[in-house]
């Protein structure tokens, strides 16, 4: 039977996940692709063969020219799967490679020879304290990530065409990185690995995870990363970097080595997943770290001991200024890290985070239903020293004050209203409220066109403890505004426009309807492949060997193997068609 007949059969049993990943690395272009014995063909040109063999090391490619050579090779496991995989050779013949494949690989192993020179030698054993700085400053750069997922919720962030952040968002987003080495788009990157961000008609935004992700102790939340890191390399860069210590220079010359026949189709892959294992601390200037070599090994128990060596204890206390600012001498719990987050703002964050007491956040959690006293219960348990007196009165106060001074959208307008008209008076004529444009509209309220968001900002920042309210009256906490996008749908990959091609082609229906068999024949006409024809004749079905000489007009005319003989047979009797 002919490879293209053949393989056309196995295609027909593939997923459609392996249909696409087999378009992905065979094909350029699959526009003209329309059905099953089309993919095959293509599948069996040169450069698609190219493709698939390109990507295989040197010792397999050196075994493959032998067994295209010679029809045999020492039985390698590996190699067993490698042609099952890249469909180099017939469905069931364990060591055995289609005609076209054999010519293309003869052809480009010509000069392929044993490689000869030394490997790198592997580097000196790393010091502990270079492996303990290393996941050190990968802590950090978790910290980090937390940090611009948290501000990417609240605020998209537009990736230009050209690629890259704009200046804006860059300079945004620059306080938030670790160090001035780290880029926001390498963490954006990371983000978009462990799943918690996505990137949508160009927008990067929070995915549903990041919520999730967001609770979990830094020690977790490290793992996380790395386990999405260690499920993205892929078969081929688990086993290189596992290979090689040296994840520098000498990893790229041991590539030119093992891969003779190019390695550009991996380079990206490994280029961004060594900057990821720079910044997780699994490598570091070149050299994977102890917890790196425990990653690609499988071993999420050493892994685990590894960074919770690390990790600072959580901090029993923290320390409450003066100045409204809190400094956490280390990671807080989830519990208090969201609790000091409500009610501040992060000034700075690190091992270390200081916040800031702000009256929005106050507010905050006053319209959530937690009374003032509560809120200085919990801050009081939380400090290392008396909460200072300022600190005291100014959380009481607005406790007090609370629902005094209340916001409310009217018919696309926004209305103040206080219950004090002496306060109402002093809103109205504050010079550092005229931008909002207030003006009176009854005895005890006030009115703007601009949004109720702006104007409780306005007034909060003017240290009037102003709420927000809903049409009912009732006090609710101030919505968090995001930037407003317009989300295009995402383009149908070339890749799964041809799967459902193939699964919506005629020929997909059933491997026995008419179409089908018509273009097994038209196929084996082509390939002058010997056939065993089932025809339906009055008196019931028989058995043709047969060697097809031509098809048109639904007749197939062709030579009968066991009487020599030269037959007719209408196509739509032919029920089956097997090779012989």
């Amino acid at each position: 039977m002919s490879s293209s007949l053949e393989l056309s059969k196995r295609l027909r049993a593939l997923t459609d996940e392996q249909l696409s990943e087999l378009a992905s690395t065979r094909l350029t272009n699959s526009t003209a692709i329309k059905d099953y014995f089309d993919l095959a063909d293509a599948l069996l040109t040169e450069d698609s063969i190219l493709s698939a063999v390109r990507r295989l090391p040197l010792e397999q490619l050196l075994q493959l020219r032998e067994l295209a050579s010679t029809g045999k090779t020492a039985a390698d496991p590996e190699l067993t799967t490698t042609l099952e995989q890249a469909l180099l050779g017939p469905e069931g013949k364990k060591l055995e490679l289609y005609p076209e494949v054999s010519a293309v690989i003869l052809s480009a192993t010509e000069k392929l020879v044993p490689a000869t020179a030394d490997k790198p030698s592997k580097p000196e054993k790393g010091s502990e304290l270079r492996d303990v700085a290393a996941l050190e400053t990968a802590l950090s750069a978790i910290t980090s990530l937390d940090e611009l997922a948290r501000s990417i919720e609240s605020h998209h962030v537009k990736e230009l065409a050209r690629g890259g952040l704009s200046a804006q968002d860059s300079q945004r987003l620059a306080p938030l990185m670790p160090s001035a080495e780290i880029t926001p788009t390498a963490l954006l990157a990371l983000g978009k690995l462990s799943g918690i961000l996505a990137k949508n008609s160009g927008w990067w935004m929070a995915t549903e995870k990041l919520d999730t992700w967001l609770h979990l102790p830094l020690a977790e939340r490290w793992l996380a990363v790395t386990t999405a890191w260690s499920e993205h390399l892929g078969t081929h860069l688990q086993k290189i970097l596992s290979t090689e210590s040296n994840w520098g220079p000498e990893l790229h010359a041991w590539l030119e080595v093992h891969y003779p026949l190019g390695h550009d189709w991996l380079d990206g892959d490994l280029k961004e997943r060594l900057s990821e294992a720079e910044l997780l601390g699994l490598s570091t200037a070149g050299s994977v770290t102890a917890v790196g070599k425990e990653v690609l090994a499988g071993n999420w128990k050493a892994v685990t001991a590894a960074i919770a060596a690390v990790v600072p204890p959580f901090a029993e206390h923290v320390f409450v200024q003066h100045d409204f600012t809190v400094v956490a001498p280390g990671p807080l719990t989830p519990a208090d890290d969201v609790f000091m987050r409500e009610l501040c703002v992060v000034e700075s964050r690190g091992l270390a985070t200081t916040f800031r007491i702000t009256a929005q956040g106050t507010n905050h959690l006053l319209a959530q239903g937690t009374s003032a006293q509560q809120i200085l219960d919990h801050l009081t348990a939380l400090a290392a020293t008396d909460i200072p007196q300022a600190v005291s009165y100014f959380i009481t106060d607005l406790g007090e004050r609370f629902g005094t001074i209340r916001v409310r959208e009217v018919n696309g307008n926004t209305v103040v209203k206080a219950q004090d008209l002496l306060v109402l008076r002093t809103i109205n004529a504050d010079h550092s409220l005229h931008s909002l444009g207030l003006r009176p509209v009854s005895e005890d309220s006030l009115q703007t066109a601009i949004s109720a968001g702006i104007v409780l900002n306005a007034l909060l920042d003017a240290k009037y403890p102003a709420q927000l309210e809903d049409a009912s009256g009732k006090i609710i906490a101030a919505p968090v505004h995001r930037r407003s996008i317009e989300l295009q749908p995402e383009p149908v990959s070339p890749h799964v426009a041809l799967v459902q091609r193939l699964r919506g082609s005629r020929e997909a229906a059933t491997t026995d309807d008419a179409t089908w068999i018509a273009r097994q024949l038209d196929v084996a006409v082509r390939e002058k492949s010997i056939l065993v024809v089932t025809v339906s004749m009055p008196d019931g079905e028989r058995e043709f060997t047969i060697e097809p000489k031509g098809f048109s007009n639904g007749r197939l005319r062709c030579l009968d193997r066991t009487t020599e003989v030269e037959r007719t047979l209408p196509a739509s009797h032919i029920t089956a068609v097997r090779p012989a």
